[in-house]
């Protein structure tokens, strides 16, 4: 608890700028933030002007949610609508043990904090249960707002939810960790940087639409290269265009029901039922300047797209794993006519060993002239890596423009 000043004591913070003092408010928690109000006149109406707020509840600074749920009261009763730069609640959920009597009253519903901190034109928004719950929060409501910038949700349950974030034509950054996607579309004309990363958990009926038509960077989970996947669970979501996107990370992983057992190469096949109709991923990522697609070899979903041939017109960097067969490289390097670089990063390449390709697909013109560099990464040179130098050779890659990098075992 602060030191009140005392009459005839001289405050030793009075020769100190509103800023400095802003400055060290942005460091305390809520609960020691507010008690700086006793301290004089001159502190209760810098704190009432912060523009960071944290409703942080850890179990640890608030033994009990009684008394977050009174210090979330006062601090919205004393600060009042003053704007926001940056708020982050981590509240308790709504079925908490021992916390019913307060989950349903007050400002301690995750809902009715962020009603409160959108009236306060908040720019950059955190939302996140903690690592001491059992299941993520659930939110319901759309959100509206002309402000805010950057949302970060983790732990959050959107089952019923709408994520159509028409309303909010300022937000450029959304990211979603950990997240229970259940919807149909997530939607906005502004952002421009997503990510769904460390293990979302997606519809296994129907596929969620994704529409960005401004985006400028997508990370869909995530790969660190050498074997170990993040990805998300259920079905691949379906990427609308968008023409502005330059950098993409896309990783599938076994949780997806993207899948074939017999990761068979004929992807017509009429017995398999998995597959849809229509380009899922590579036609929404066509425009990518830069793109790193990653995915454990069951996982088909990036073949089954390659049989729209889509042309991937601006691609200079493209990043692969070893999901795919000597065709799927052929026909993409056959429609990227400005790729620069390649680089393979190649952990189990007994899948490529397999794959067979005709000599009609090998004569057919590769169109990427630009490349200059291909890089493989392996953990040693063994008969699939050779197999993929030669085709390499046969497309007119030659060696010079090609290095290996073996990984430290």
């Amino acid at each position: 608890m602060p030191k009140k000043v005392v009459s005839g004591d001289k405050d030793r913070f009075d020769d100190l700028p509103d800023d400095l003092l802003r400055r060290i408010l942005y460091f305390l928690p809520g609960d020691d933030a507010m008690q700086t109000c006793v301290l004089s006149t001159r502190w209760r109406e810098i704190w009432r002007r912060t523009t960071h707020l944290c409703f942080v509840y850890d179990g640890w600074s608030f033994p009990t949610c009684e008394r977050f749920h009174q210090l979330v009261k006062l601090i919205i009763q004393l600060r009042g609508n003053s704007p926001l730069t940056y708020c982050q609640i981590n509240p308790f959920t709504d079925d908490v043990e021992n916390c019913t009597r307060f989950a349903h009253t007050g400002f301690t519903r995750t809902e009715q904090l962020m009603e409160y901190v959108l009236e306060c034109q908040v720019e950059r928004l955190v939302v996140c249960p903690g690592d001491y719950h059992d299941k993520p929060l659930s939110l319901d409501d759309r959100l509206i707002s002309r402000y805010l910038r950057t949302i970060k949700f983790e732990q959050v349950d959107f089952e019923g939810s709408s994520l159509d974030f028409s309303d909010c034509p300022a937000l450029e950054e959304l990211t979603m960790r950990s997240c229970n996607i259940f919807v149909c579309r997530i939607v906005s004309e502004s952002v421009k940087h997503l990510r769904i990363i460390e293990f979302c958990f997606f519809p296994y009926d129907c596929r969620i639409q994704i529409y960005a038509p401004r985006l400028i960077s997508l990370q869909l989970g995530s790969f660190d290269g050498i074997g170990s996947f993040d990805g998300f669970s259920g079905l691949t979501p379906l990427l609308e265009k968008m023409p502005l996107l330059e950098t993409a990370f896309v990783t599938i992983a076994d949780l997806c029901c993207d899948s074939c057992e017999s990761n068979r190469e004929d992807l017509n096949d009429p017995s398999c039922t998995c597959c849809d109709d229509k380009c899922v991923l590579l036609n929404g990522l066509s425009n990518a300047v830069h793109l790193e697609l990653t995915a454990e070899p069951e996982m088909f979903i990036y073949r089954w797209d390659l049989a729209w041939c889509p042309i991937f017109g601006k691609l200079k960097t493209l990043v692969l794993n070893d999901w795919f067969t000597a065709i799927d490289l052929v026909c993409i390097l056959q429609h990227s006519p400005v790729l620069k670089k390649l680089t393979l990063k190649l952990d189990n390449t007994e899948n490529f060993v397999g794959a067979t390709i005709s000599q009609k697909t090998l004569e057919q013109p590769i169109q990427c002239a630009c490349l200059v560099v291909v890089e493989i990464e392996c953990w040693k040179v063994d008969q699939g890596v050779r197999k993929i130098l030669k085709i390499l050779s046969t497309c007119g890659i030659l060696d010079k423009q090609t290095s290996i990098k073996e990984w430290l075992h």
